[in-house]
């Protein structure tokens, strides 16, 4: 049984700069995605699809990279459209590319899990969202209870939409709240009101939508303990099933549009570990269950369940009770996760229309999982969800001169060979995990701070 959910962050978290101020990766795959190279291209990437085996359990990811305006904290592939309509072109190659991947995965393959994700998936029109669903059933056999979930911005959220994804079976939604306080919207360029933001929750649950994620984040620029607390609070009043916290991950050399954050704005090193503590403790009070280091669920939720019962995994989307076999990604950016292979799409969406008019998959990098890999990575993922594992004797010899210094300040503890974060170590479980990474030393990119 899985001793994370019933650990309480109530207690006052040890601030250790070190480590609090440590680049990670996040690990919602392995290896990350910035170690992708070239060597992966479409050939390799439709003969995975192609030799997945027979009635393969399957999860679909949908790109949608546009926005009606961008948000300043935005660490996602979307764009503001500055053509009158690039949508509508780019809904016919989304389509077209589903129909490429459908022709080559196995015809038994059931599909248990979609999402939508942008970007603001809802910049489609109700019409496009039809044909998509649409198209998605034509191509997979999609099974009677799938999970279909959508990443909504609230002030986009309208009826229509909302109508339109709830006839193609929508029964997951997430909504970004980030932060109530209007300062600070002003700062991120994000300006929503509580109503707006209740607006969509009624819609969305009138509609029939049976689960709802509010993500909300802390480190953002102005951003104090009290305005973290207030929108913990307002988001446990909306009944939220799942809660995600962020830090704000600060990376203008990759994301331009982040340099019009003032870099003197961002709270300091301690004071953002503390929003991160405040955070975790107000919905905790509220009677939600700590999955993960930023995910919180409702005590009745499949997510605590997965938790309970040692099946919580780590992927694109972060944690899930999803146990598919692969995750086949469509649209630009789109990153796809098949046995023994990683591979994304060209994030580029004139190029990605090129490739699919052309017939062929846009993909453009990813990596080919040695054994080494596979070992790795599923030992961080447990490590990640369960904060516990036992760690293969070869693997714990090379990452122990990382690893001993953080069990010497009582962040994990080894018995034998059996690894267990502590209290204190929840809130650096990405140090940790990092210990057993072999290359996170030699890699010269760059990553957002642990806390």
């Amino acid at each position: 049984m899985s001793i994370a959910s019933f650990r309480s962050t109530k207690r006052k978290w040890d601030y250790i700069p070190e480590y609090a101020l440590a680049q990670t990766p996040r690990y919602t795959s392995y290896p990350p995605a910035n170690r992708f190279n070239a060597g992966v291209n479409a050939a390799r990437a439709g003969s995975a699809i192609q030799h997945l085996p027979a009635s393969s359990s399957i999860s679909l990811y949908l790109h949608i990279p546009f926005c009606k305006k961008l948000c300043w904290y935005c660490g996602c592939h979307t764009s503001v459209p500055t053509i009158a309509d690039p949508v509508e072109p780019y809904v016919a190659a989304l389509i077209d590319e589903i129909e490429i991947a459908g022709r080559l995965a196995p015809s038994d393959a059931r599909v248990e899990h979609i999402h939508f994700g942008g970007g603001s998936p809802d910049i489609l029109t109700p019409e496009q969202i039809k044909r998509i669903f649409a198209a998605l059933r034509r191509s997979f056999q999609i099974t009677r209870f799938a999970e279909i979930a959508a990443e909504l911005d609230p002030r986009g959220a309208s009826a229509n939409v909302i109508d339109a994804f709830a006839s193609g079976g929508l029964n997951r939604a997430s909504l970004g709240v980030q932060v109530l306080d209007t300062s600070v919207q002003k700062r991120i360029n994000r300006i929503q009101t509580e109503d707006q933001i209740a607006s969509a929750v009624r819609l969305l649950r009138a509609a029939g939508v049976t689960s709802l994620n509010l993500d909300m984040m802390y480190g953002l620029p102005g951003q104090t303990r009290e305005h973290v607390v207030e929108t913990a609070l307002f988001i446990a009043a909306q009944d939220a099933d799942r809660i995600a916290t962020f830090g704000y991950a600060h990376v203008p050399w990759m994301k331009k549009h982040q340099n019009a954050i003032a870099t003197e704005d961002l709270a300091s090193g301690e004071e953002r570990f503390r929003q991160a503590e405040i955070a975790a403790s107000t919905l905790e009070a509220a009677g939600y269950m700590p999955i993960g280091f930023d995910h919180f669920a409702a005590p009745g939720d499949a997510l605590v369940t997965a938790d309970r019962e040692g099946r919580l995994r780590r992927n694109f989307q972060g944690y899930t009770d999803d146990n598919a076999a692969a995750l086949i990604g469509f649209g630009a950016s789109a990153i796809s996760s098949l046995p023994g292979l990683t591979y994304q799409n060209t994030t580029d969406t004139s190029t990605y229309k090129a490739e699919i008019a052309a017939g062929r998959m846009p993909v453009v990098r990813g990596v080919v999982h040695t054994q080494a890999d596979l070992r790795t990575g599923k030992l961080i993922e447990r490590i990640l969800c369960d904060f516990e594992v036992d760690i293969p004797g070869d693997l714990l010899i090379a990452a122990c001169p990382q690893l001993m210094a953080l069990t010497n300040v009582g962040l994990a503890q080894l018995s034998g060979t059996h690894l267990t974060v502590t209290d204190s170590g929840r809130p650096y479980v990405r140090n940790i995990a990092a210990c057993f990474d072999p290359e996170i030393a030699h890699s010269a990119n760059r990553h957002s701070l642990a806390v």
